[in-house]
Order: structure tokens, then sequence, then C-alpha cells
């Protein structure tokens, strides 16, 4: 249930994220601090209303949206998309798409206090990892 998701999370690992940057068109700087920063994601779902806000020391970022409702985003690297959340059972599954291409954002919860976090962009395929921190 999307309920799980729901809380604050934070960012415990992260694997082959340099390479997905890389794969939006992330330069150098901004990966650089893409890899070390180690942001804190607060999720509320509550329906279909979806509020995030990913918070670390490079950046704040906050989206609003609504289940099954295409909105345009503005990424944390500056990329222009048009976002769409949807949920797959118990994943919340976002696609971006710009410029002809798509990336996948897909978050569950694994156990009670893991959210994970597969970011697919081609056949690059990166999976960051956060540690609840509160309900």
């Amino acid at each position: 249930m999307a309920a799980k998701l729901n809380g604050k999370w934070k960012m415990k690992n992260s694997e082959n994220f340099d390479e997905y940057m890389k794969a939006l068109g992330v330069g150098l700087a901004l990966r650089k601090l893409g890899n070390i920063a180690k942001p804190v994601l607060t999720i509320e779902i509550k329906g279909s209303a979806i509020k995030m806000k990913s918070v670390s020391t490079a950046k704040t970022m906050h989206a609003e949206c609504t289940l099954d409702q295409e909105w345009d985003e503005e990424t944390a690297d500056g990329r222009k998309c048009k976002s769409i959340m949807t949920m797959d059972g118990d994943k919340l599954v976002q696609r971006q798409k710009w410029e002809g291409k798509e990336s996948i954002l897909t978050r569950y919860v694994d156990g009670d206090d893991l959210l994970q976090i597969e970011c697919v962009l081609g056949d690059i395929v990166s999976k960051r990892t956060y540690e609840r921190a509160e309900k």
C-alpha cells in the first residue's frame, strides 16, 4: 500500500548513480555534488495527492502532483520534463519524459524500514537505498 511510503527517509547508499547521471547528461561538477549528497526525502501520500521533498547540502527540491495525472517537472539537474506518477501494486512509479528520452523511477518499501529507489534510463540502472528516519 502507498501508505508504507509515507515518512522521512535518510540516504543510506547509492549504486551506479554516477553512470545514471551521465546518461541523463549531467555535467561533471553537478555529478560530483550528486554523488556526495546524502539527501533526506520526505514522502506524503494522501489519497491521490503526492508531496515529496528532498533536502541535501547541495539542494532542496519539492514536488507535488496527483496520481495518474501528468505534470511539468523541473528536475534537480535542471531538466524540464513531463512526469506522471502511477501505482504498480505497492510501488510508486514515476515516468519522466524529455527530448525523446524517458527515465523511470520506481520507489518501494523493502521490509518496514528501507526505501528502495530504482532509477532506469535505457540500459543504465541505479539503485538508491534510504533508511526510515521518521514515520
